[in-house]
């Protein structure tokens, strides 16, 4: 009997996860603040079209500058921190987690799949006002077939860079059942502050995103560079997604197993 009932009720833990992700995933992407969110992360796309009106527009260059200077550094965390928190944090301030937490799923696996929601939904709002951006630089400057590589490189940064804080932001919130403050505190303390000091910069995400689009040392601390080091430390695209995979993972890795333990109170 057990070896004919085990797969079947594998199957079922399969599906209720899988029902779990979708439902999740659509209603993050109904939700009005989700509209909101992805108006934010269009601004420099409505900037690009401004400079195009006016023929003014050097396409590349300021499809660089916009990733560098905006995207990556801010609007990338910025939808992490919208989609990672209230992963979890919105089912207890809804009063909805201890009704969560009492489906017929492991709770790792429940943390999992909204996890996936939060961290799909994270992506895709930050790369496709990317893509469309590079389709406004590029072909204003005649460069859109010779520039499919930096667009690839580009867009692997900024994906790797939302699962990374997604994954970071759903943490917190798991441990202190808050997300927006925490992320806050994180995001100026460890990737701003931190990501300013030379060798320290190894420890923030926001590092390694610039590593593998290949943007490091661009906009270093100059002082502190020369206090420290000859130059800035730079390394290839592979040690940055190498570095931030491994954040990525152990991130996960911990805070599943506090939400399986953890007792929530509403």
């Amino acid at each position: 009997m057990s070896t004919t009932s085990l797969p079947a009720r594998n199957f079922g833990v399969v599906r209720q996860a899988t029902s779990l992700f979708a439902l999740d995933f659509g209603r993050q992407l109904r939700a009005r603040k989700t509209f909101v969110l992805l108006a934010v992360q269009l601004l420099p796309v409505f900037v690009a079209l401004a400079y195009v009106a006016f023929g003014e527009l050097d396409g590349m260059t300021m499809f660089r500058n916009s990733l560098e200077s905006v995207y990556l550094p801010f609007l990338v965390p910025l939808a992490a921190l919208y989609f990672g928190g209230p992963s979890v944090v919105d089912e207890i301030e809804g009063r909805t987690i201890t009704y969560l937490t009492l489906r017929p799923i492991p709770r790792a696996i429940l943390y999992l799949s909204k996890l996936k929601s939060a961290m799909l939904s994270a992506t895709l709002v930050s790369t496709l006002p990317i893509a469309l951006l590079f389709a406004i630089c590029a072909g204003s400057s005649g460069e859109l077939g010779s520039e499919l590589g930096t667009l690839g490189q580009m867009l692997g940064a900024a994906a790797v860079g939302a699962l990374t804080y997604t994954a970071l932001f759903a943490m917190l919130a798991v441990i202190f059942s808050s997300s927006l403050l925490l992320g806050i505190i994180y995001y100026v303390v460890v990737e701003m502050m931190v990501a300013a000091i030379p060798v320290m910069e190894l420890a923030s995400v926001k590092f390694h995103v610039r590593t593998i689009a290949g943007l490091q040392g661009a906009d270093r601390a100059g002082w502190l560079d020369k206090l420290i080091l000859d130059e800035p430390l730079n390394f290839e695209w592979w040690f940055g997604l190498l570095v931030a995979g491994l954040i990525t993972v152990l991130a996960t890795a911990a805070a599943t197993a506090i939400f399986r333990e953890k007792q929530f109170h509403v």
